[in-house]
């Protein structure tokens, strides 16, 4: 898994990139490796359509366009006994060399999150967040590539569609409460579980910059992530859950399947048993 590169991928993939497109190398780059940039596993997956929010169809369309703007590559296609390998391409480490780098440094005890905290008296203010009621509409910064998984109309093929989908809200249909404050579903147990454990601290993620957060939850999981920020809050005062991104970073991956707990042998003994002298020694004399 590779979350050094999901974070390169956030913050460095080229603006021309649409949603759709960017949101699909996120996914590929956690299946990649960090070092080689080549995916292990096969592109078709059902993990890789579900995350990208992609039919099969629209898959190799946005590879293909991600292939022609130049930040993927088709290091080997799919064999009977193999599946095909991409590589994500290396992305300069600033897009414009002539604009500074102005991003706040990372947090640490000597450096505080100034971020405005995200609570329920706050918001979310990102406009149009991309779901699936929000058609990726934003044109290619590339005119002479279109991104052929939006059709000409601007709205995308559903990746299930029904014949039983209402083409219209029905009158007077009231829509549920948003009781998720921005916090995807997956994230939930997560900040529950910091926080009924006492360490309360702000999530100061919104939209795409979760992905590093979900990533780690399916790494490691969330009894580990927990466990790990309860002990560095008794060392130090905590104000963000920024401060606990290199620390889950590092945390080992979940036992896979079918691995047990070693078990442990008991070592056989007498027990205790007071001190005793010994029998037909004068101990008057001395040693």
């Amino acid at each position: 898994m590779g979350i050094r590169l999901i974070v390169e991928v956030l913050t460095s993939a080229p603006e021309a990139l649409t949603h759709r497109e960017k949101l699909l190398l996120v996914v590929l780059a956690e299946d990649a490796n960090d070092d080689t940039r080549i995916t292990w596993n096969s592109v078709e997956r059902p993990e890789v359509l579900r995350g990208a929010k992609l039919s099969r169809s629209q898959l190799y369309a946005v590879l293909k366009t991600l292939i022609a703007k130049g930040v993927l590559a088709k290091l080997a296609a799919g064999q009977k006994n193999g599946t095909a390998k991409y590589q994500i391409a290396k992305f300069p480490e600033s897009q414009c060399q002539g604009i500074a780098d102005t991003d706040a440094p990372p947090q640490g005890p000597e450096t505080p999150d100034t971020e405005s905290p995200q609570s329920p008296g706050t918001p979310d203010t990102d406009a149009n967040g991309q779901r699936p009621e929000n058609a990726d509409t934003e044109p290619s910064q590339c005119p002479g590539i279109r991104d052929v998984s939006v059709r000409d109309s601007g709205t995308p093929t559903p990746l299930n569609p029904s014949s039983t989908t209402p083409s219209s809200k029905q009158a007077g249909a009231e829509e549920p409460a948003d009781i998720s404050f921005g916090i995807p579903a997956d994230a939930r147990p997560l900040v529950d579980g910091l926080t009924a454990a006492g360490v309360v601290v702000r999530w100061p993620f919104k939209g795409n910059s979760w992905f590093p957060v979900l990533a780690l939850i399916k790494k490691s999981g969330v009894d580990a992530m927990v466990d790990h920020a309860v002990k560095a809050a008794s060392r130090t005062s905590v104000e963000s859950a920024n401060y606990f991104i290199k620390g889950w970073s590092e945390l080992p991956p979940q036992p896979g399947p079918g691995v047990e707990r070693p078990k442990l042998h008991a070592v056989a003994g007498t027990g205790y048993r007071p001190f005793q002298l010994a029998k037909n020694v004068d101990y008057s004399k001395g040693f």
